[in-house]
């Protein structure tokens, strides 16, 4: 069996500026860097990766990578993988597990979303509801695991059932990028858009309000402190925005003059003054002050879709 591994950061690389020069394709994976240390390792080269996902069945961790070629699985830490997915679901955007039962697992990929309940051996089309193919992301409620949010080109969809059926919420603008779920109010939602900024609910995404002073631009990426007392938004050309109560107010903390895009936001669960955000083009960048000064950190010329610490 595996020995245990030291807590690590990881960080999904989709493409790099260099990726098309000699040796670029070892530039994109699923890269970890363990804490205290400077240096990232790239566990799965030459796979395109938007997103991640981790488990513990029981018996041993699992790394999951949602990869251009598929869904991929690691029991051993990233030293060995497996490819758990057919043509059918070839290009993987998110992955999703349960957080109770890891055999269920959900991806989202650019022809829907598809299920699996033997933990990846076989899958299903779980689309009943959608009125488009593309979703973009997919995620589980963390108190009713049978309630899961995709957010489609065309809506944000949610479902009551595991997947059996999806209805369309009235968030009132198009273009929903990214999903964020209170870490303490769980009835709290916020959705980051193409064209108008943050969206937030308080009653789990039955109405939804525009914020203050993000209510426009692109938002890529929400993230927050482990009790939700500050929250973080980024994306195109926006810098990065913190809200204090629950969404309904933004302030502009970094104007990130250099960074054409934020796609991911990383707060430290056991010191909030320290955070990441993996950025387009430039890897990631590093603050130990709450965000308000940042160094380069890694990475340089990546495309950084996700950003996530395990165990």
């Amino acid at each position: 069996m595996p020995q245990p591994q030291p807590a690590g950061i990881y960080a999904a690389v989709y493409i790099t500026s260099e990726s098309t020069g000699v040796g670029g394709l070892s530039k994109i994976g699923l890269f970890r860097r363990i804490e205290g240390d400077s240096a990232w390792v790239n566990l799965r080269p030459n796979t395109i990766t938007p997103g991640m996902g981790f488990s513990n069945n029981g018996v041993r961790q699992q790394l999951y990578l949602a990869g251009g070629n598929g869904l991929h699985r690691s029991t051993d830490w990233g030293a060995t993988w497996k490819v758990l997915t057919g043509w059918q679901t070839k290009e993987v955007l998110s992955v999703a597990i349960h957080p109770v039962n890891p055999g269920i697992l959900y991806i989202s990929t650019p022809f829907g979303v598809f299920k699996s309940e033997d933990g990846g051996a076989q899958w299903r089309e779980a689309m009943k509801g959608f009125r488009t193919w593309y979703v973009r992301q997919v995620k589980i409620d963390a108190d009713q695991h049978d309630w899961l949010y995709a957010t489609g080109e065309d809506a944000l969809y949610a479902t009551r059932d595991g997947g059996e059926s999806w209805t369309a919420m009235s968030v009132g603008v198009p273009g929903i990028k990214t999903l964020f779920q209170h870490p303490v109010d769980r009835n709290i939602l916020l959705v980051g858009t193409e064209d108008h900024g943050v969206r937030y609910s308080v009653d789990r995404g039955k109405t939804w309000l525009v914020p203050e002073g993000l209510a426009s631009s692109a938002v890529y990426a929400i993230a927050s402190t482990r009790d939700g007392s500050q929250i973080y938004a980024g994306g195109f050309r926006t810098g990065l925005w913190r809200s204090g109560d629950r969404g309904r107010s933004w302030t502009h903390v970094w104007p990130a003059d250099e960074i054409e895009a934020i796609y991911a936001i990383f707060v430290h669960p056991k010191n909030s003054a320290h955070m990441l955000v993996g950025t387009n083009g430039k890897g990631v960048f590093d603050s130990v002050d709450g965000g308000y000064t940042w160094r380069q950190a890694g990475l340089p010329f990546a495309h950084v879709k996700e950003i996530q610490r395990y165990p």
